[in-house]
């Protein structure tokens, strides 16, 4: 069998038994709370009743299923054809008998000389059932239990069990302290886990006792969990660096004309590149806001959020494969955007320089693609083709077409002065 901690094992237990007592208590509370009154009884024989104070039902025999929850109940003398299904603070049964099941959920719950016709399930803080007996099972789970009672199975988990009990065979008790009263009785196999041996007394008639110490192993696995955290830890953070390292020197190949158009425009205009980029990323979510206010654009708003989120996945990479050719300037850009890569990868994963530098490539990225834009939008063909008669290439090819002749002029007057002659005669 593969052992569990006790500590563990007491979790799953607390954990199960909340689970349980929340879902009795509101099933239990919607059935109840639907009687018109602090009583009630269908037409099929159930009776259902809530309130905070609460004691025995107007007729002490109901036909099917009771019912019941609120704050304190007090539930005497009662018989019941089905279940008697019960959740609230404090709960008292006595002297009562149920043809079915009995399950009950809440913090301090007593039960004396209570009989039922199949399961006792029971969850809480304190559970006390003295002369109890049930035709199939018991089943607790709390932070104390007290069993003196007899069933055909008996499960019991919480911080201390005292059994006193008869189980007509089997039964299991997980606890951080069992106790073995002098009557009890398990004529099949008592299984106990627990930090330490239960004493059993002579007068105790245990058929087989199975004991399997739990340890206490939080400390161990607190240590494991730390070596398994560090471990991720580390490992991310190698992977981090890989990442930039590998996502600059792809900048560096396909995108080799945005990058270094972004040294060169650093280079040049670094100041201007970082005041644009900050003031957008002030007013990105400011835009954001309004686009998404308005139906007609909240699609160019959900475009902006998707690029925005882009440049922040690629902007350390990008920073790493554009800057690294200003301070290596003769160095292939390929080894300068892998040592980009390694600086910016280390220093990213530090714990507060980290975040600066993170921001500080996106605001370096964002200000750079705005400036790209605009530069690209004043010098487009649209912009430029009503100037071009008067502009520089118009301009810069005047002086060749005069020049020619001035070079070539000499050398035909030289060349071909007899016919040049006879030309200028048929002319006159």
């Amino acid at each position: 069998m593969e052992k569990t901690g006790l500590r563990t094992r007491g979790i799953a237990h607390a954990a199960m038994a909340f689970f349980f007592a929340m879902l009795l208590t509101f099933s239990t509370a919607g059935a109840a709370w639907a009687a018109p009154s602090d009583e009630a009884k269908d037409s099929a024989g159930n009776a259902f009743a809530s309130s905070e104070d609460y004691t025995s039902p107007s007729e002490n025999k109901i036909d099917r299923d009771f019912y019941w929850a609120g704050k304190d109940l007090d539930l005497a003398s009662t018989e019941t054809g089905g279940d008697i299904v019960i959740a609230g603070m404090n709960l008292g049964v006595s002297d009562s008998k149920a043809a079915g099941n009995i399950r009950a959920a809440g913090m301090n719950l007593t039960f004396t000389n209570v009989s039922s016709g199949s399961n006792f399930t029971v969850a809480g803080q304190d559970i006390n059932l003295v002369d109890c007996a049930a035709e199939g099972g018991v089943y607790c789970a709390g932070s104390t239990i007290s069993f003196a009672g007899s069933a055909s199975a008996g499960s019991f988990a919480a911080g201390k069990v005292v059994f006193n009990g008869t189980i007509n065979g089997d039964a299991s008790i997980y606890a951080d302290a069992v106790e073995i009263g002098p009557d009890a009785v398990v004529t099949g196999t008592l299984h106990v886990e627990s930090g330490v041996e239960p004493v059993v007394p002579e007068s105790a008639q245990i058929g087989a006792l199975e004991f399997e110490k739990a340890v206490d192993d939080t400390s161990v696995n607190a240590n494991e969990a730390a070596e398994i955290v560090t471990f991720i830890d580390v490992l991310m953070k190698v992977l981090g660096i890989v990442g930039t390292i590998l996502f600059a020197l792809a900048l560096a190949w396909l995108f080799r004309r945005p990058v270094e158009g972004a040294a060169a425009m650093t280079r040049s205009h670094a100041g201007r590149i970082f005041a644009t980029g900050a003031i957008a990323l002030v007013a990105s979510p400011l835009l954001f806001v309004l686009l998404l206010c308005l139906v007609v654009t909240s699609s160019i708003a959900v475009a902006l959020l998707f690029a925005l989120v882009v440049l922040a996945m690629v902007a350390v990479p990008f920073a790493a494969a554009s800057l690294s050719r200003l301070v290596l300037p003769k160095m292939n850009r390929f080894g300068a955007a892998a040592i980009g890569g390694v600086v910016l990868g280390i220093v990213s994963i530090l714990p507060f320089l980290g975040v600066l530098v993170s921001l500080a490539s996106f605001i370096y990225l964002l200000g750079y693609v705005i400036q790209a834009v605009w530069n690209a939008r004043r010098s487009s063909p649209d912009d430029a083709a009503p100037n071009e008669p008067s502009n520089g290439p118009s301009e810069a090819g005047a002086p060749a077409v005069l020049g020619s002749p001035v070079v070539t002029l000499p050398s035909e007057n030289k060349g071909d002065g007899p016919q040049h002659a006879a030309d200028q005669q048929r002319q006159i």
